[in-house]
C-alpha cells in the first residue's frame, strides 16, 4: 500500500516514524520533494532520517506506518549527517 499512495498522503505525514517490519528499526520522514508532473507522469521523492548507529543498505524494505499502513519501499542511502543517515525513496508514475 505505501508504494501506491499519492504525494498528498506523504506530505501529510512529515516528521512521523515508519517502522521497518523486518527489524526494530525506525526511520523518520523528514522531507517530501516538490511534485513534478507532465502530461504522462508525476515524480517526487521522500527523504528519511535513520539512526547514526544503524546503516541500511540499498534494497526494498517492508515498512509500517501508523496511519498509512504497510507496504514496500525501495530505499537508497544518499548521505551521512551528524544526526544520522539519509535515505531516499523515489516515485515516477505514469498518469493514466
Amino acid at each position: 500500500m505505501l508504494d501506491n499512495l499519492k504525494y498528498e498522503d506523504y506530505v501529510g505525514e512529515l516528521n512521523t516514524k515508519f517502522h521497518l517490519t523486518e527489524t526494530s528499526v525506525e526511520i523518520e520522514l523528514i522531507e517530501v520533494s516538490e511534485k513534478k508532473s507532465t502530461v504522462q507522469q508525476e515524480m517526487f521523492s521522500l527523504i528519511f532520517r535513520g539512526a547514526k548507529d544503524n546503516f541500511l543498505e540499498q534494497k526494498i524494505y517492508r515498512m509500517r506506518h501508523e496511519k498509512l499502513g504497510d507496504g514496500d519501499l525501495f530505499l537508497v542511502p544518499i548521505a551521512e549527517k551528524p544526526d544520522g543517515y539519509r535515505y531516499e525513496a523515489g516515485f515516477n508514475r505514469i498518469i493514466g
